[in-house]
């Protein structure tokens, strides 16, 4: 019998970087092997510069890995080593999102969204909406 494998995608906005408190939502997503997913990242507020997509695999010991990285109203600079399957159309009005076309079992593992701060402005809530 072929039982289905699953993924898990757990979506969280970086709650603390740089010693400022952000509004931290969280969100489990379980994808089937196979099926695409989208992960999506909003902010409000002033427009930030930079969006950045972070992968914690689940392996003991991992390191976090960049997956994307945006400037506002510019293309996205996706990592060589997820550029197969991950897409994304880069930064517009404060969203960030990243597909993946066919979720394998290695891409488990905990996302983060990130928004440096930006000197000289307001820092909004971060929302990590629940993957697609």
């Amino acid at each position: 019998m072929d039982f289905p494998r699953f993924l898990v995608a757990i979506l969280l906005p970086v709650g603390k970087w740089a010693s400022l408190p952000l509004q931290q939502l969280h969100w489990s997503c379980f994808v089937r092997e196979g099926d695409p997913v989208t992960l999506e990242c909003s902010a409000s507020g002033k427009t930030f510069v930079n969006m950045y997509w972070y992968k914690l695999p689940m392996e003991k010991d991992a390191s976090m890995q960049l997956v994307v990285y945006s400037v506002e109203g510019g293309k996205a600079d996706i990592e060589k080593e997820f550029r197969n399957r991950f897409q994304s159309n880069g930064t517009r009005n404060n969203r960030l999102s990243v597909k993946i076309d066919h979720a394998l079992l290695n891409d488990s593992g905990t996302y983060f969204c990130h928004k440096p701060f930006q000197a000289n402005r307001d820092l909004p809530p971060a929302h990590t909406e629940p993957c697609v």
